[in-house]
């Protein structure tokens, strides 16, 4: 019975042995379960590395570029979709590119909207002098680059190409710099269409304001081509002035014209019958009006009265009851004047009568005012 009994402990031994060993190894199979559980709980680590893939949902940095290139024609090569409110893509740098796109015939960077956000936007934040969105055609001035910093476009009938706008007091929606002989800001019409059209402020602010630079430069110069007329003002439907110009301290002048060759500095025409051509005032007591030079006035001439006659009629002279005809003799008749100067509206004449028959022809100026 002792035997026995001394037989089976080695046994027992052993099982209890194996018995640990099974617990050993389940229990390291139970903490490398729990290890593994935690590792797929916490979020992967961002790849530093060069070559490393791009890890969605974790911040991704590498020192060399990253190219994504696509060889299928009229493919999208790198798409970036985001809901609601968010960006498509955002770059963040401090004296780099953000984003920089380029392309030899198509387009380097393309927006797209389709409700009412954005194609592409630009931000200049903090307190410094940055541009929202700058656009650069060509390194270098050359006369080969013919490409534009910036162009927009539309094809809606209310819509603008460009539009610029300024919510601070004072502030440009547009402000456009030329070049040593440029242009600051250039618009071209389409067909009938107008270049550039201004629409002042509903607090009377001006559609247009030009200011020369230096010593002797324009505020605003116009260039017709053709018959065109190089500036062309419409005043508002409540008496509103088509153009106003308002002189210098030193004795500058409100608006200046200078005619080439046989043209016209100034020219201004009334379609109604009531309107007036050219309106000039002095409020303060000042001539209204100054010609320097010969003044040339349509209703005026000479008339000439035949010898043996006492009189002699103007025709084809429009009159209203508010005219005047004013005449005087240009010789000198002895005993001879100017007895009367008598208007024939429904005519458009006026009749010249002297005192008396003259002996030889004579010439009688006239001139109709009102």
């Amino acid at each position: 019975m002792t035997g026995r009994a001394t037989t089976d402990q080695p046994s027992t031994r052993a099982e209890g042995r194996r018995t640990r060993r099974q617990l050993l190894a389940g229990g390291t199979g139970a903490l490398a379960a729990v290890l593994t559980a935690e590792a797929l709980a916490r979020p992967a680590p961002a790849h530093a590395a060069d070559g490393d893939p791009v890890i969605l949902g974790a911040s991704n940095s590498a020192t060399s570029e990253t190219i994504i290139s696509n060889s299928a024609a009229d493919v999208t090569a790198l798409r970036v979709a985001a809901a609601g409110f968010g960006r498509g893509v955002f770059a963040d740098t401090f004296t780099g590119i953000g984003v920089l796109g380029v392309s030899s015939t198509g387009e380097g960077v393309h927006g797209t909207t389709v409700l009412s956000g954005n194609g592409v936007s630009g931000l200049s934040g903090g307190t410094g002098n940055g541009n929202g969105v700058y656009g650069q055609s060509g390194d270098t001035p050359s006369s080969l680059v013919t490409g534009n910093g910036v162009r927009g476009f539309t094809d809606s009938g209310s819509g603008a190409g460009v539009l610029g706008e300024n919510a601070a007091s004072g502030g440009s929606g547009v402000a456009g710099t030329g070049g040593p002989n440029g242009v600051g800001v250039h618009g071209t019409g389409g067909g009938a269409a107008t270049g550039v059209v201004g629409t002042g402020g509903s607090n009377g602010g001006s559609g247009v304001t030009g200011t020369g630079g230096g010593s002797g430069g324009e505020g605003v110069v116009g260039l017709g081509a053709g018959t065109g007329p190089g500036l062309l003002g419409t005043g508002g439907a409540s008496n509103g002035t088509g153009v106003q110009g308002f002189g210098g301290s030193a004795n500058g002048a409100g608006v200046e014209g200078f005619g080439s060759g046989s043209g016209t500095g100034v020219h201004g025409t009334a379609t109604a019958s009531g309107g007036v051509g050219v309106l000039a005032e002095n409020t303060a007591g000042g001539a209204a009006l100054q010609a320097n030079g010969p003044a040339v006035f349509s209703r005026s001439g000479v008339l000439t009265v035949a010898a043996g006659k006492s009189s002699a009629t103007q025709t084809g002279v429009a009159l209203t009851a508010a005219s005047l005809a004013l005449a005087t003799l240009q010789q000198d008749r002895a005993g001879v004047y100017v007895r009367s100067a008598v208007p024939n509206v429904t005519g458009s004449s006026f009749t010249i009568h002297l005192n008396k028959a003259v002996s030889a022809s004579t010439s009688v100026a006239w001139f109709v005012v009102n």
